[in-house]
């Protein structure tokens, strides 16, 4: 038996980010559309027994009728090979939604309850279970509650929720269990979403579980090339393979600069950094190190220079210029007065984000009394 099992496209997603440029966010939504019609072009290709989506295909809050049509030819163009959809907490099955509303295509089925409900496949020997948010936040949570009959079939499930023993930082909690309470004897694989990295669950039971994470990336908490899965099941044997999808890499860089002489020597950095990951990157690269002070006058210049090599660059100054804030404090003259003020200001911080605040300002405070470039670091942008 072959199943491709993917989750959270979430297709119409808004992708507003601040400092994006014109047209990044269409550019985006496309990109997932391309990645899932990949997605759907191997399962006709391998082919699969049946392609299992584990929630939050689309954002409910912002899906367009265009989407819709475009969800309704490509699962129409699977043919037989049928295609089942769990609800999650951003596509919930609710009266208002296009799972709700909308004619689907005979091979695609829709979960529509917050509980387990089994489907068998009349050509092969496989039942698939699955469940559906019925709200942003499911009314009650099924998981550990499936019960597997001894019938001589194969038994897979999907699902959407929280795994806790593997919670990724900053994730939201939906439908929370742990690997052991959803295991059921007799069930092969759970087919998991909401997190959107892969990560496969090992523990000492005998369901397989995995979240593929999403096969497009959609920020930079999910960096690398990312993927859907090909799962094989033959008799004990449950395969379980990453295939990578991803048109767009989110990429995070550090760059220590402290052996640069130039901005030339790191404009000649970030462009390699471009060279070695590969083409359509969106790049967040932090710029650390001790420099030059007259660099931060060159920022916007060393950003407009690497920006062609990039889908899109974040690029951050954390730059450490090279100065002596100890001899300029013991300076009998007002910038001493001045640097002797700030520095014991900041040394009194407690607060990280207040003490960079200050550190920038003693910066472009000894700048201006020295009638140099006033130092970006980020804070002012062209």
């Amino acid at each position: 038996m072959r199943l491709i099992h993917t989750s959270d496209i979430h297709l119409d997603a808004s992708f507003a980010t601040p400092g994006m440029p014109a047209g990044f966010g269409n550019r985006r939504r496309q990109a997932l559309r391309d990645v899932f019609r990949d997605v759907i072009q191997r399962t006709k290709e391998w082919p699969a027994d049946a392609l299992l989506v584990a929630g939050d295909l689309f954002e409910l809050e912002r899906i367009t009728r265009d989407t819709v049509a475009f969800l309704k030819q490509v699962f129409e163009s699977l043919g037989e090979i049928p295609v089942f959809i769990a609800p999650g907490n951003h596509d919930p099955y609710v009266p208002a939604s296009p799972y709700a509303t909308e004619d689907w295509p005979s091979n695609v089925v829709i979960f529509r309850k917050a509980d387990w409900e089994g489907v068998e496949m009349p050509k092969i020997p496989l039942t698939i279970h699955g469940f559906a948010f019925d709200g942003a936040e499911i009314s009650s949570n099924p998981f550990g509650n499936l019960q597997i009959p001894r019938d001589g079939r194969t038994h897979i499930a999907v699902g959407h929720g929280s795994e806790m023993g593997c919670l990724p930082p900053e994730k939201g909690v939906h439908a929370p269990f742990t690997a052991a309470a959803a295991s059921a004897t007799r069930l092969r694989y759970l087919a998991l979403g909401h997190y959107h990295t892969l990560k496969g669950i090992n523990a000492p039971f005998g369901t397989r579980m995995f979240y593929p994470g999403s096969p497009e990336g959609h920020s930079f908490r999910e960096t690398g090339a990312l993927c859907f899965l090909e799962v094989s099941i033959e008799q004990d044997e449950v395969d379980v393979r990453p295939r990578p999808s991803s048109r767009y890499i989110y990429l995070e860089r550090r760059l220590d600069c402290s052996e640069f002489s130039t901005s030339q020597e790191v404009i000649d950095a970030i462009r390699g950094v471009a060279q070695t990951e590969g083409n359509n990157l969106i790049a967040r690269i932090r710029l650390v190190g001790a420099c030059q002070s007259s660099w931060h006058a060159e920022f916007n210049a060393i950003r407009h220079a690497v920006e062609p090599e990039f889908e899109f660059i974040d690029l951050v100054d954390e730059l450490e210029p090279v100065e002596d804030y100890d001899q300029l404090a013991r300076e009998e003259t007002s910038l001493g007065a001045f640097v002797r003020q700030i520095g014991e200001e900041i040394d009194r911080s407690a607060d990280e984000r207040h003490r960079r605040m200050l550190q920038r300002s003693r910066e472009v405070g000894i700048a201006a009394f020295r009638g140099h470039a006033l130092p970006v670091r980020g804070l002012e942008q062209e």
